[in-house]
């Protein structure tokens, strides 16, 4: 069984199954895909939740302990430049919180997953989903760092913040690898 094509040739059957795999690569849609609950988000969430309560635990902590000035900007070299009051660094660390929630939840929007590429794939779209919400988790820790490095440290340095935020870019380098051979 042979049908002609538009050249003027014949398709043969395995041809056909063929051109109609690359319809369907050709075809993929990311704006039309839906993102369920699956085990892999609930285990994410779950440690997001537990990891928030954690941390703005210790964030409530080391507040209530601090003095009533502390250090709230340094300059370069790692000398205090601004003092205010504890509760002032609050609000940076909510701001930092509010990335992680949105993070954790773009994840159920991949429409929204900024590439550096066209995801053509849904298993391209697993990964970008994987890579949100391992950062959402890692983004979490960045509050920490910052009372820990504004609260807790006899010297502050900004070493524990860059080590966060050098893991996070670490994520999206290599899942964007990942992503990008998943073709």
């Amino acid at each position: 069984m042979h049908r002609s094509n538009d050249t003027g040739g014949t398709e043969t059957p395995t041809n056909v199954r063929q051109s109609r795999r690359m319809e369907k690569k050709n075809s993929f849609d990311l704006k039309t895909v839906k993102v369920h609950r699956t085990t892999e988000a609930t285990v994410f969430e779950v440690a997001f939740v537990i990891l928030a309560i954690i941390v703005w635990g210790i964030i409530i902590w080391m507040i209530h302990r601090a003095p009533d000035v502390v250090p709230t900007h340094f300059d370069a070299s790692g000398k205090p430049n601004a003092y205010g009051s504890p509760t002032g660094i609050i609000t940076p660390c909510i701001i930092l919180t509010i990335g992680a929630v949105v993070c954790m939840a773009i994840a159920y929007f991949p429409r929204h997953i900024n590439m550096p590429f066209k995801i053509t794939n849904i298993h391209q779209v697993e990964l970008a989903i994987r890579c949100v919400r391992m950062a959402g988790i890692t983004f979490l820790l960045t509050p920490l760092a910052v009372i820990y490095t504004l609260l807790g440290m006899s010297s502050p340095s900004p070493i524990l913040i860059l080590a966060v935020v050098g893991i996070i870019l670490l994520i999206f380098v290599v899942f964007s690898i990942l992503i990008y051979k998943a073709k």
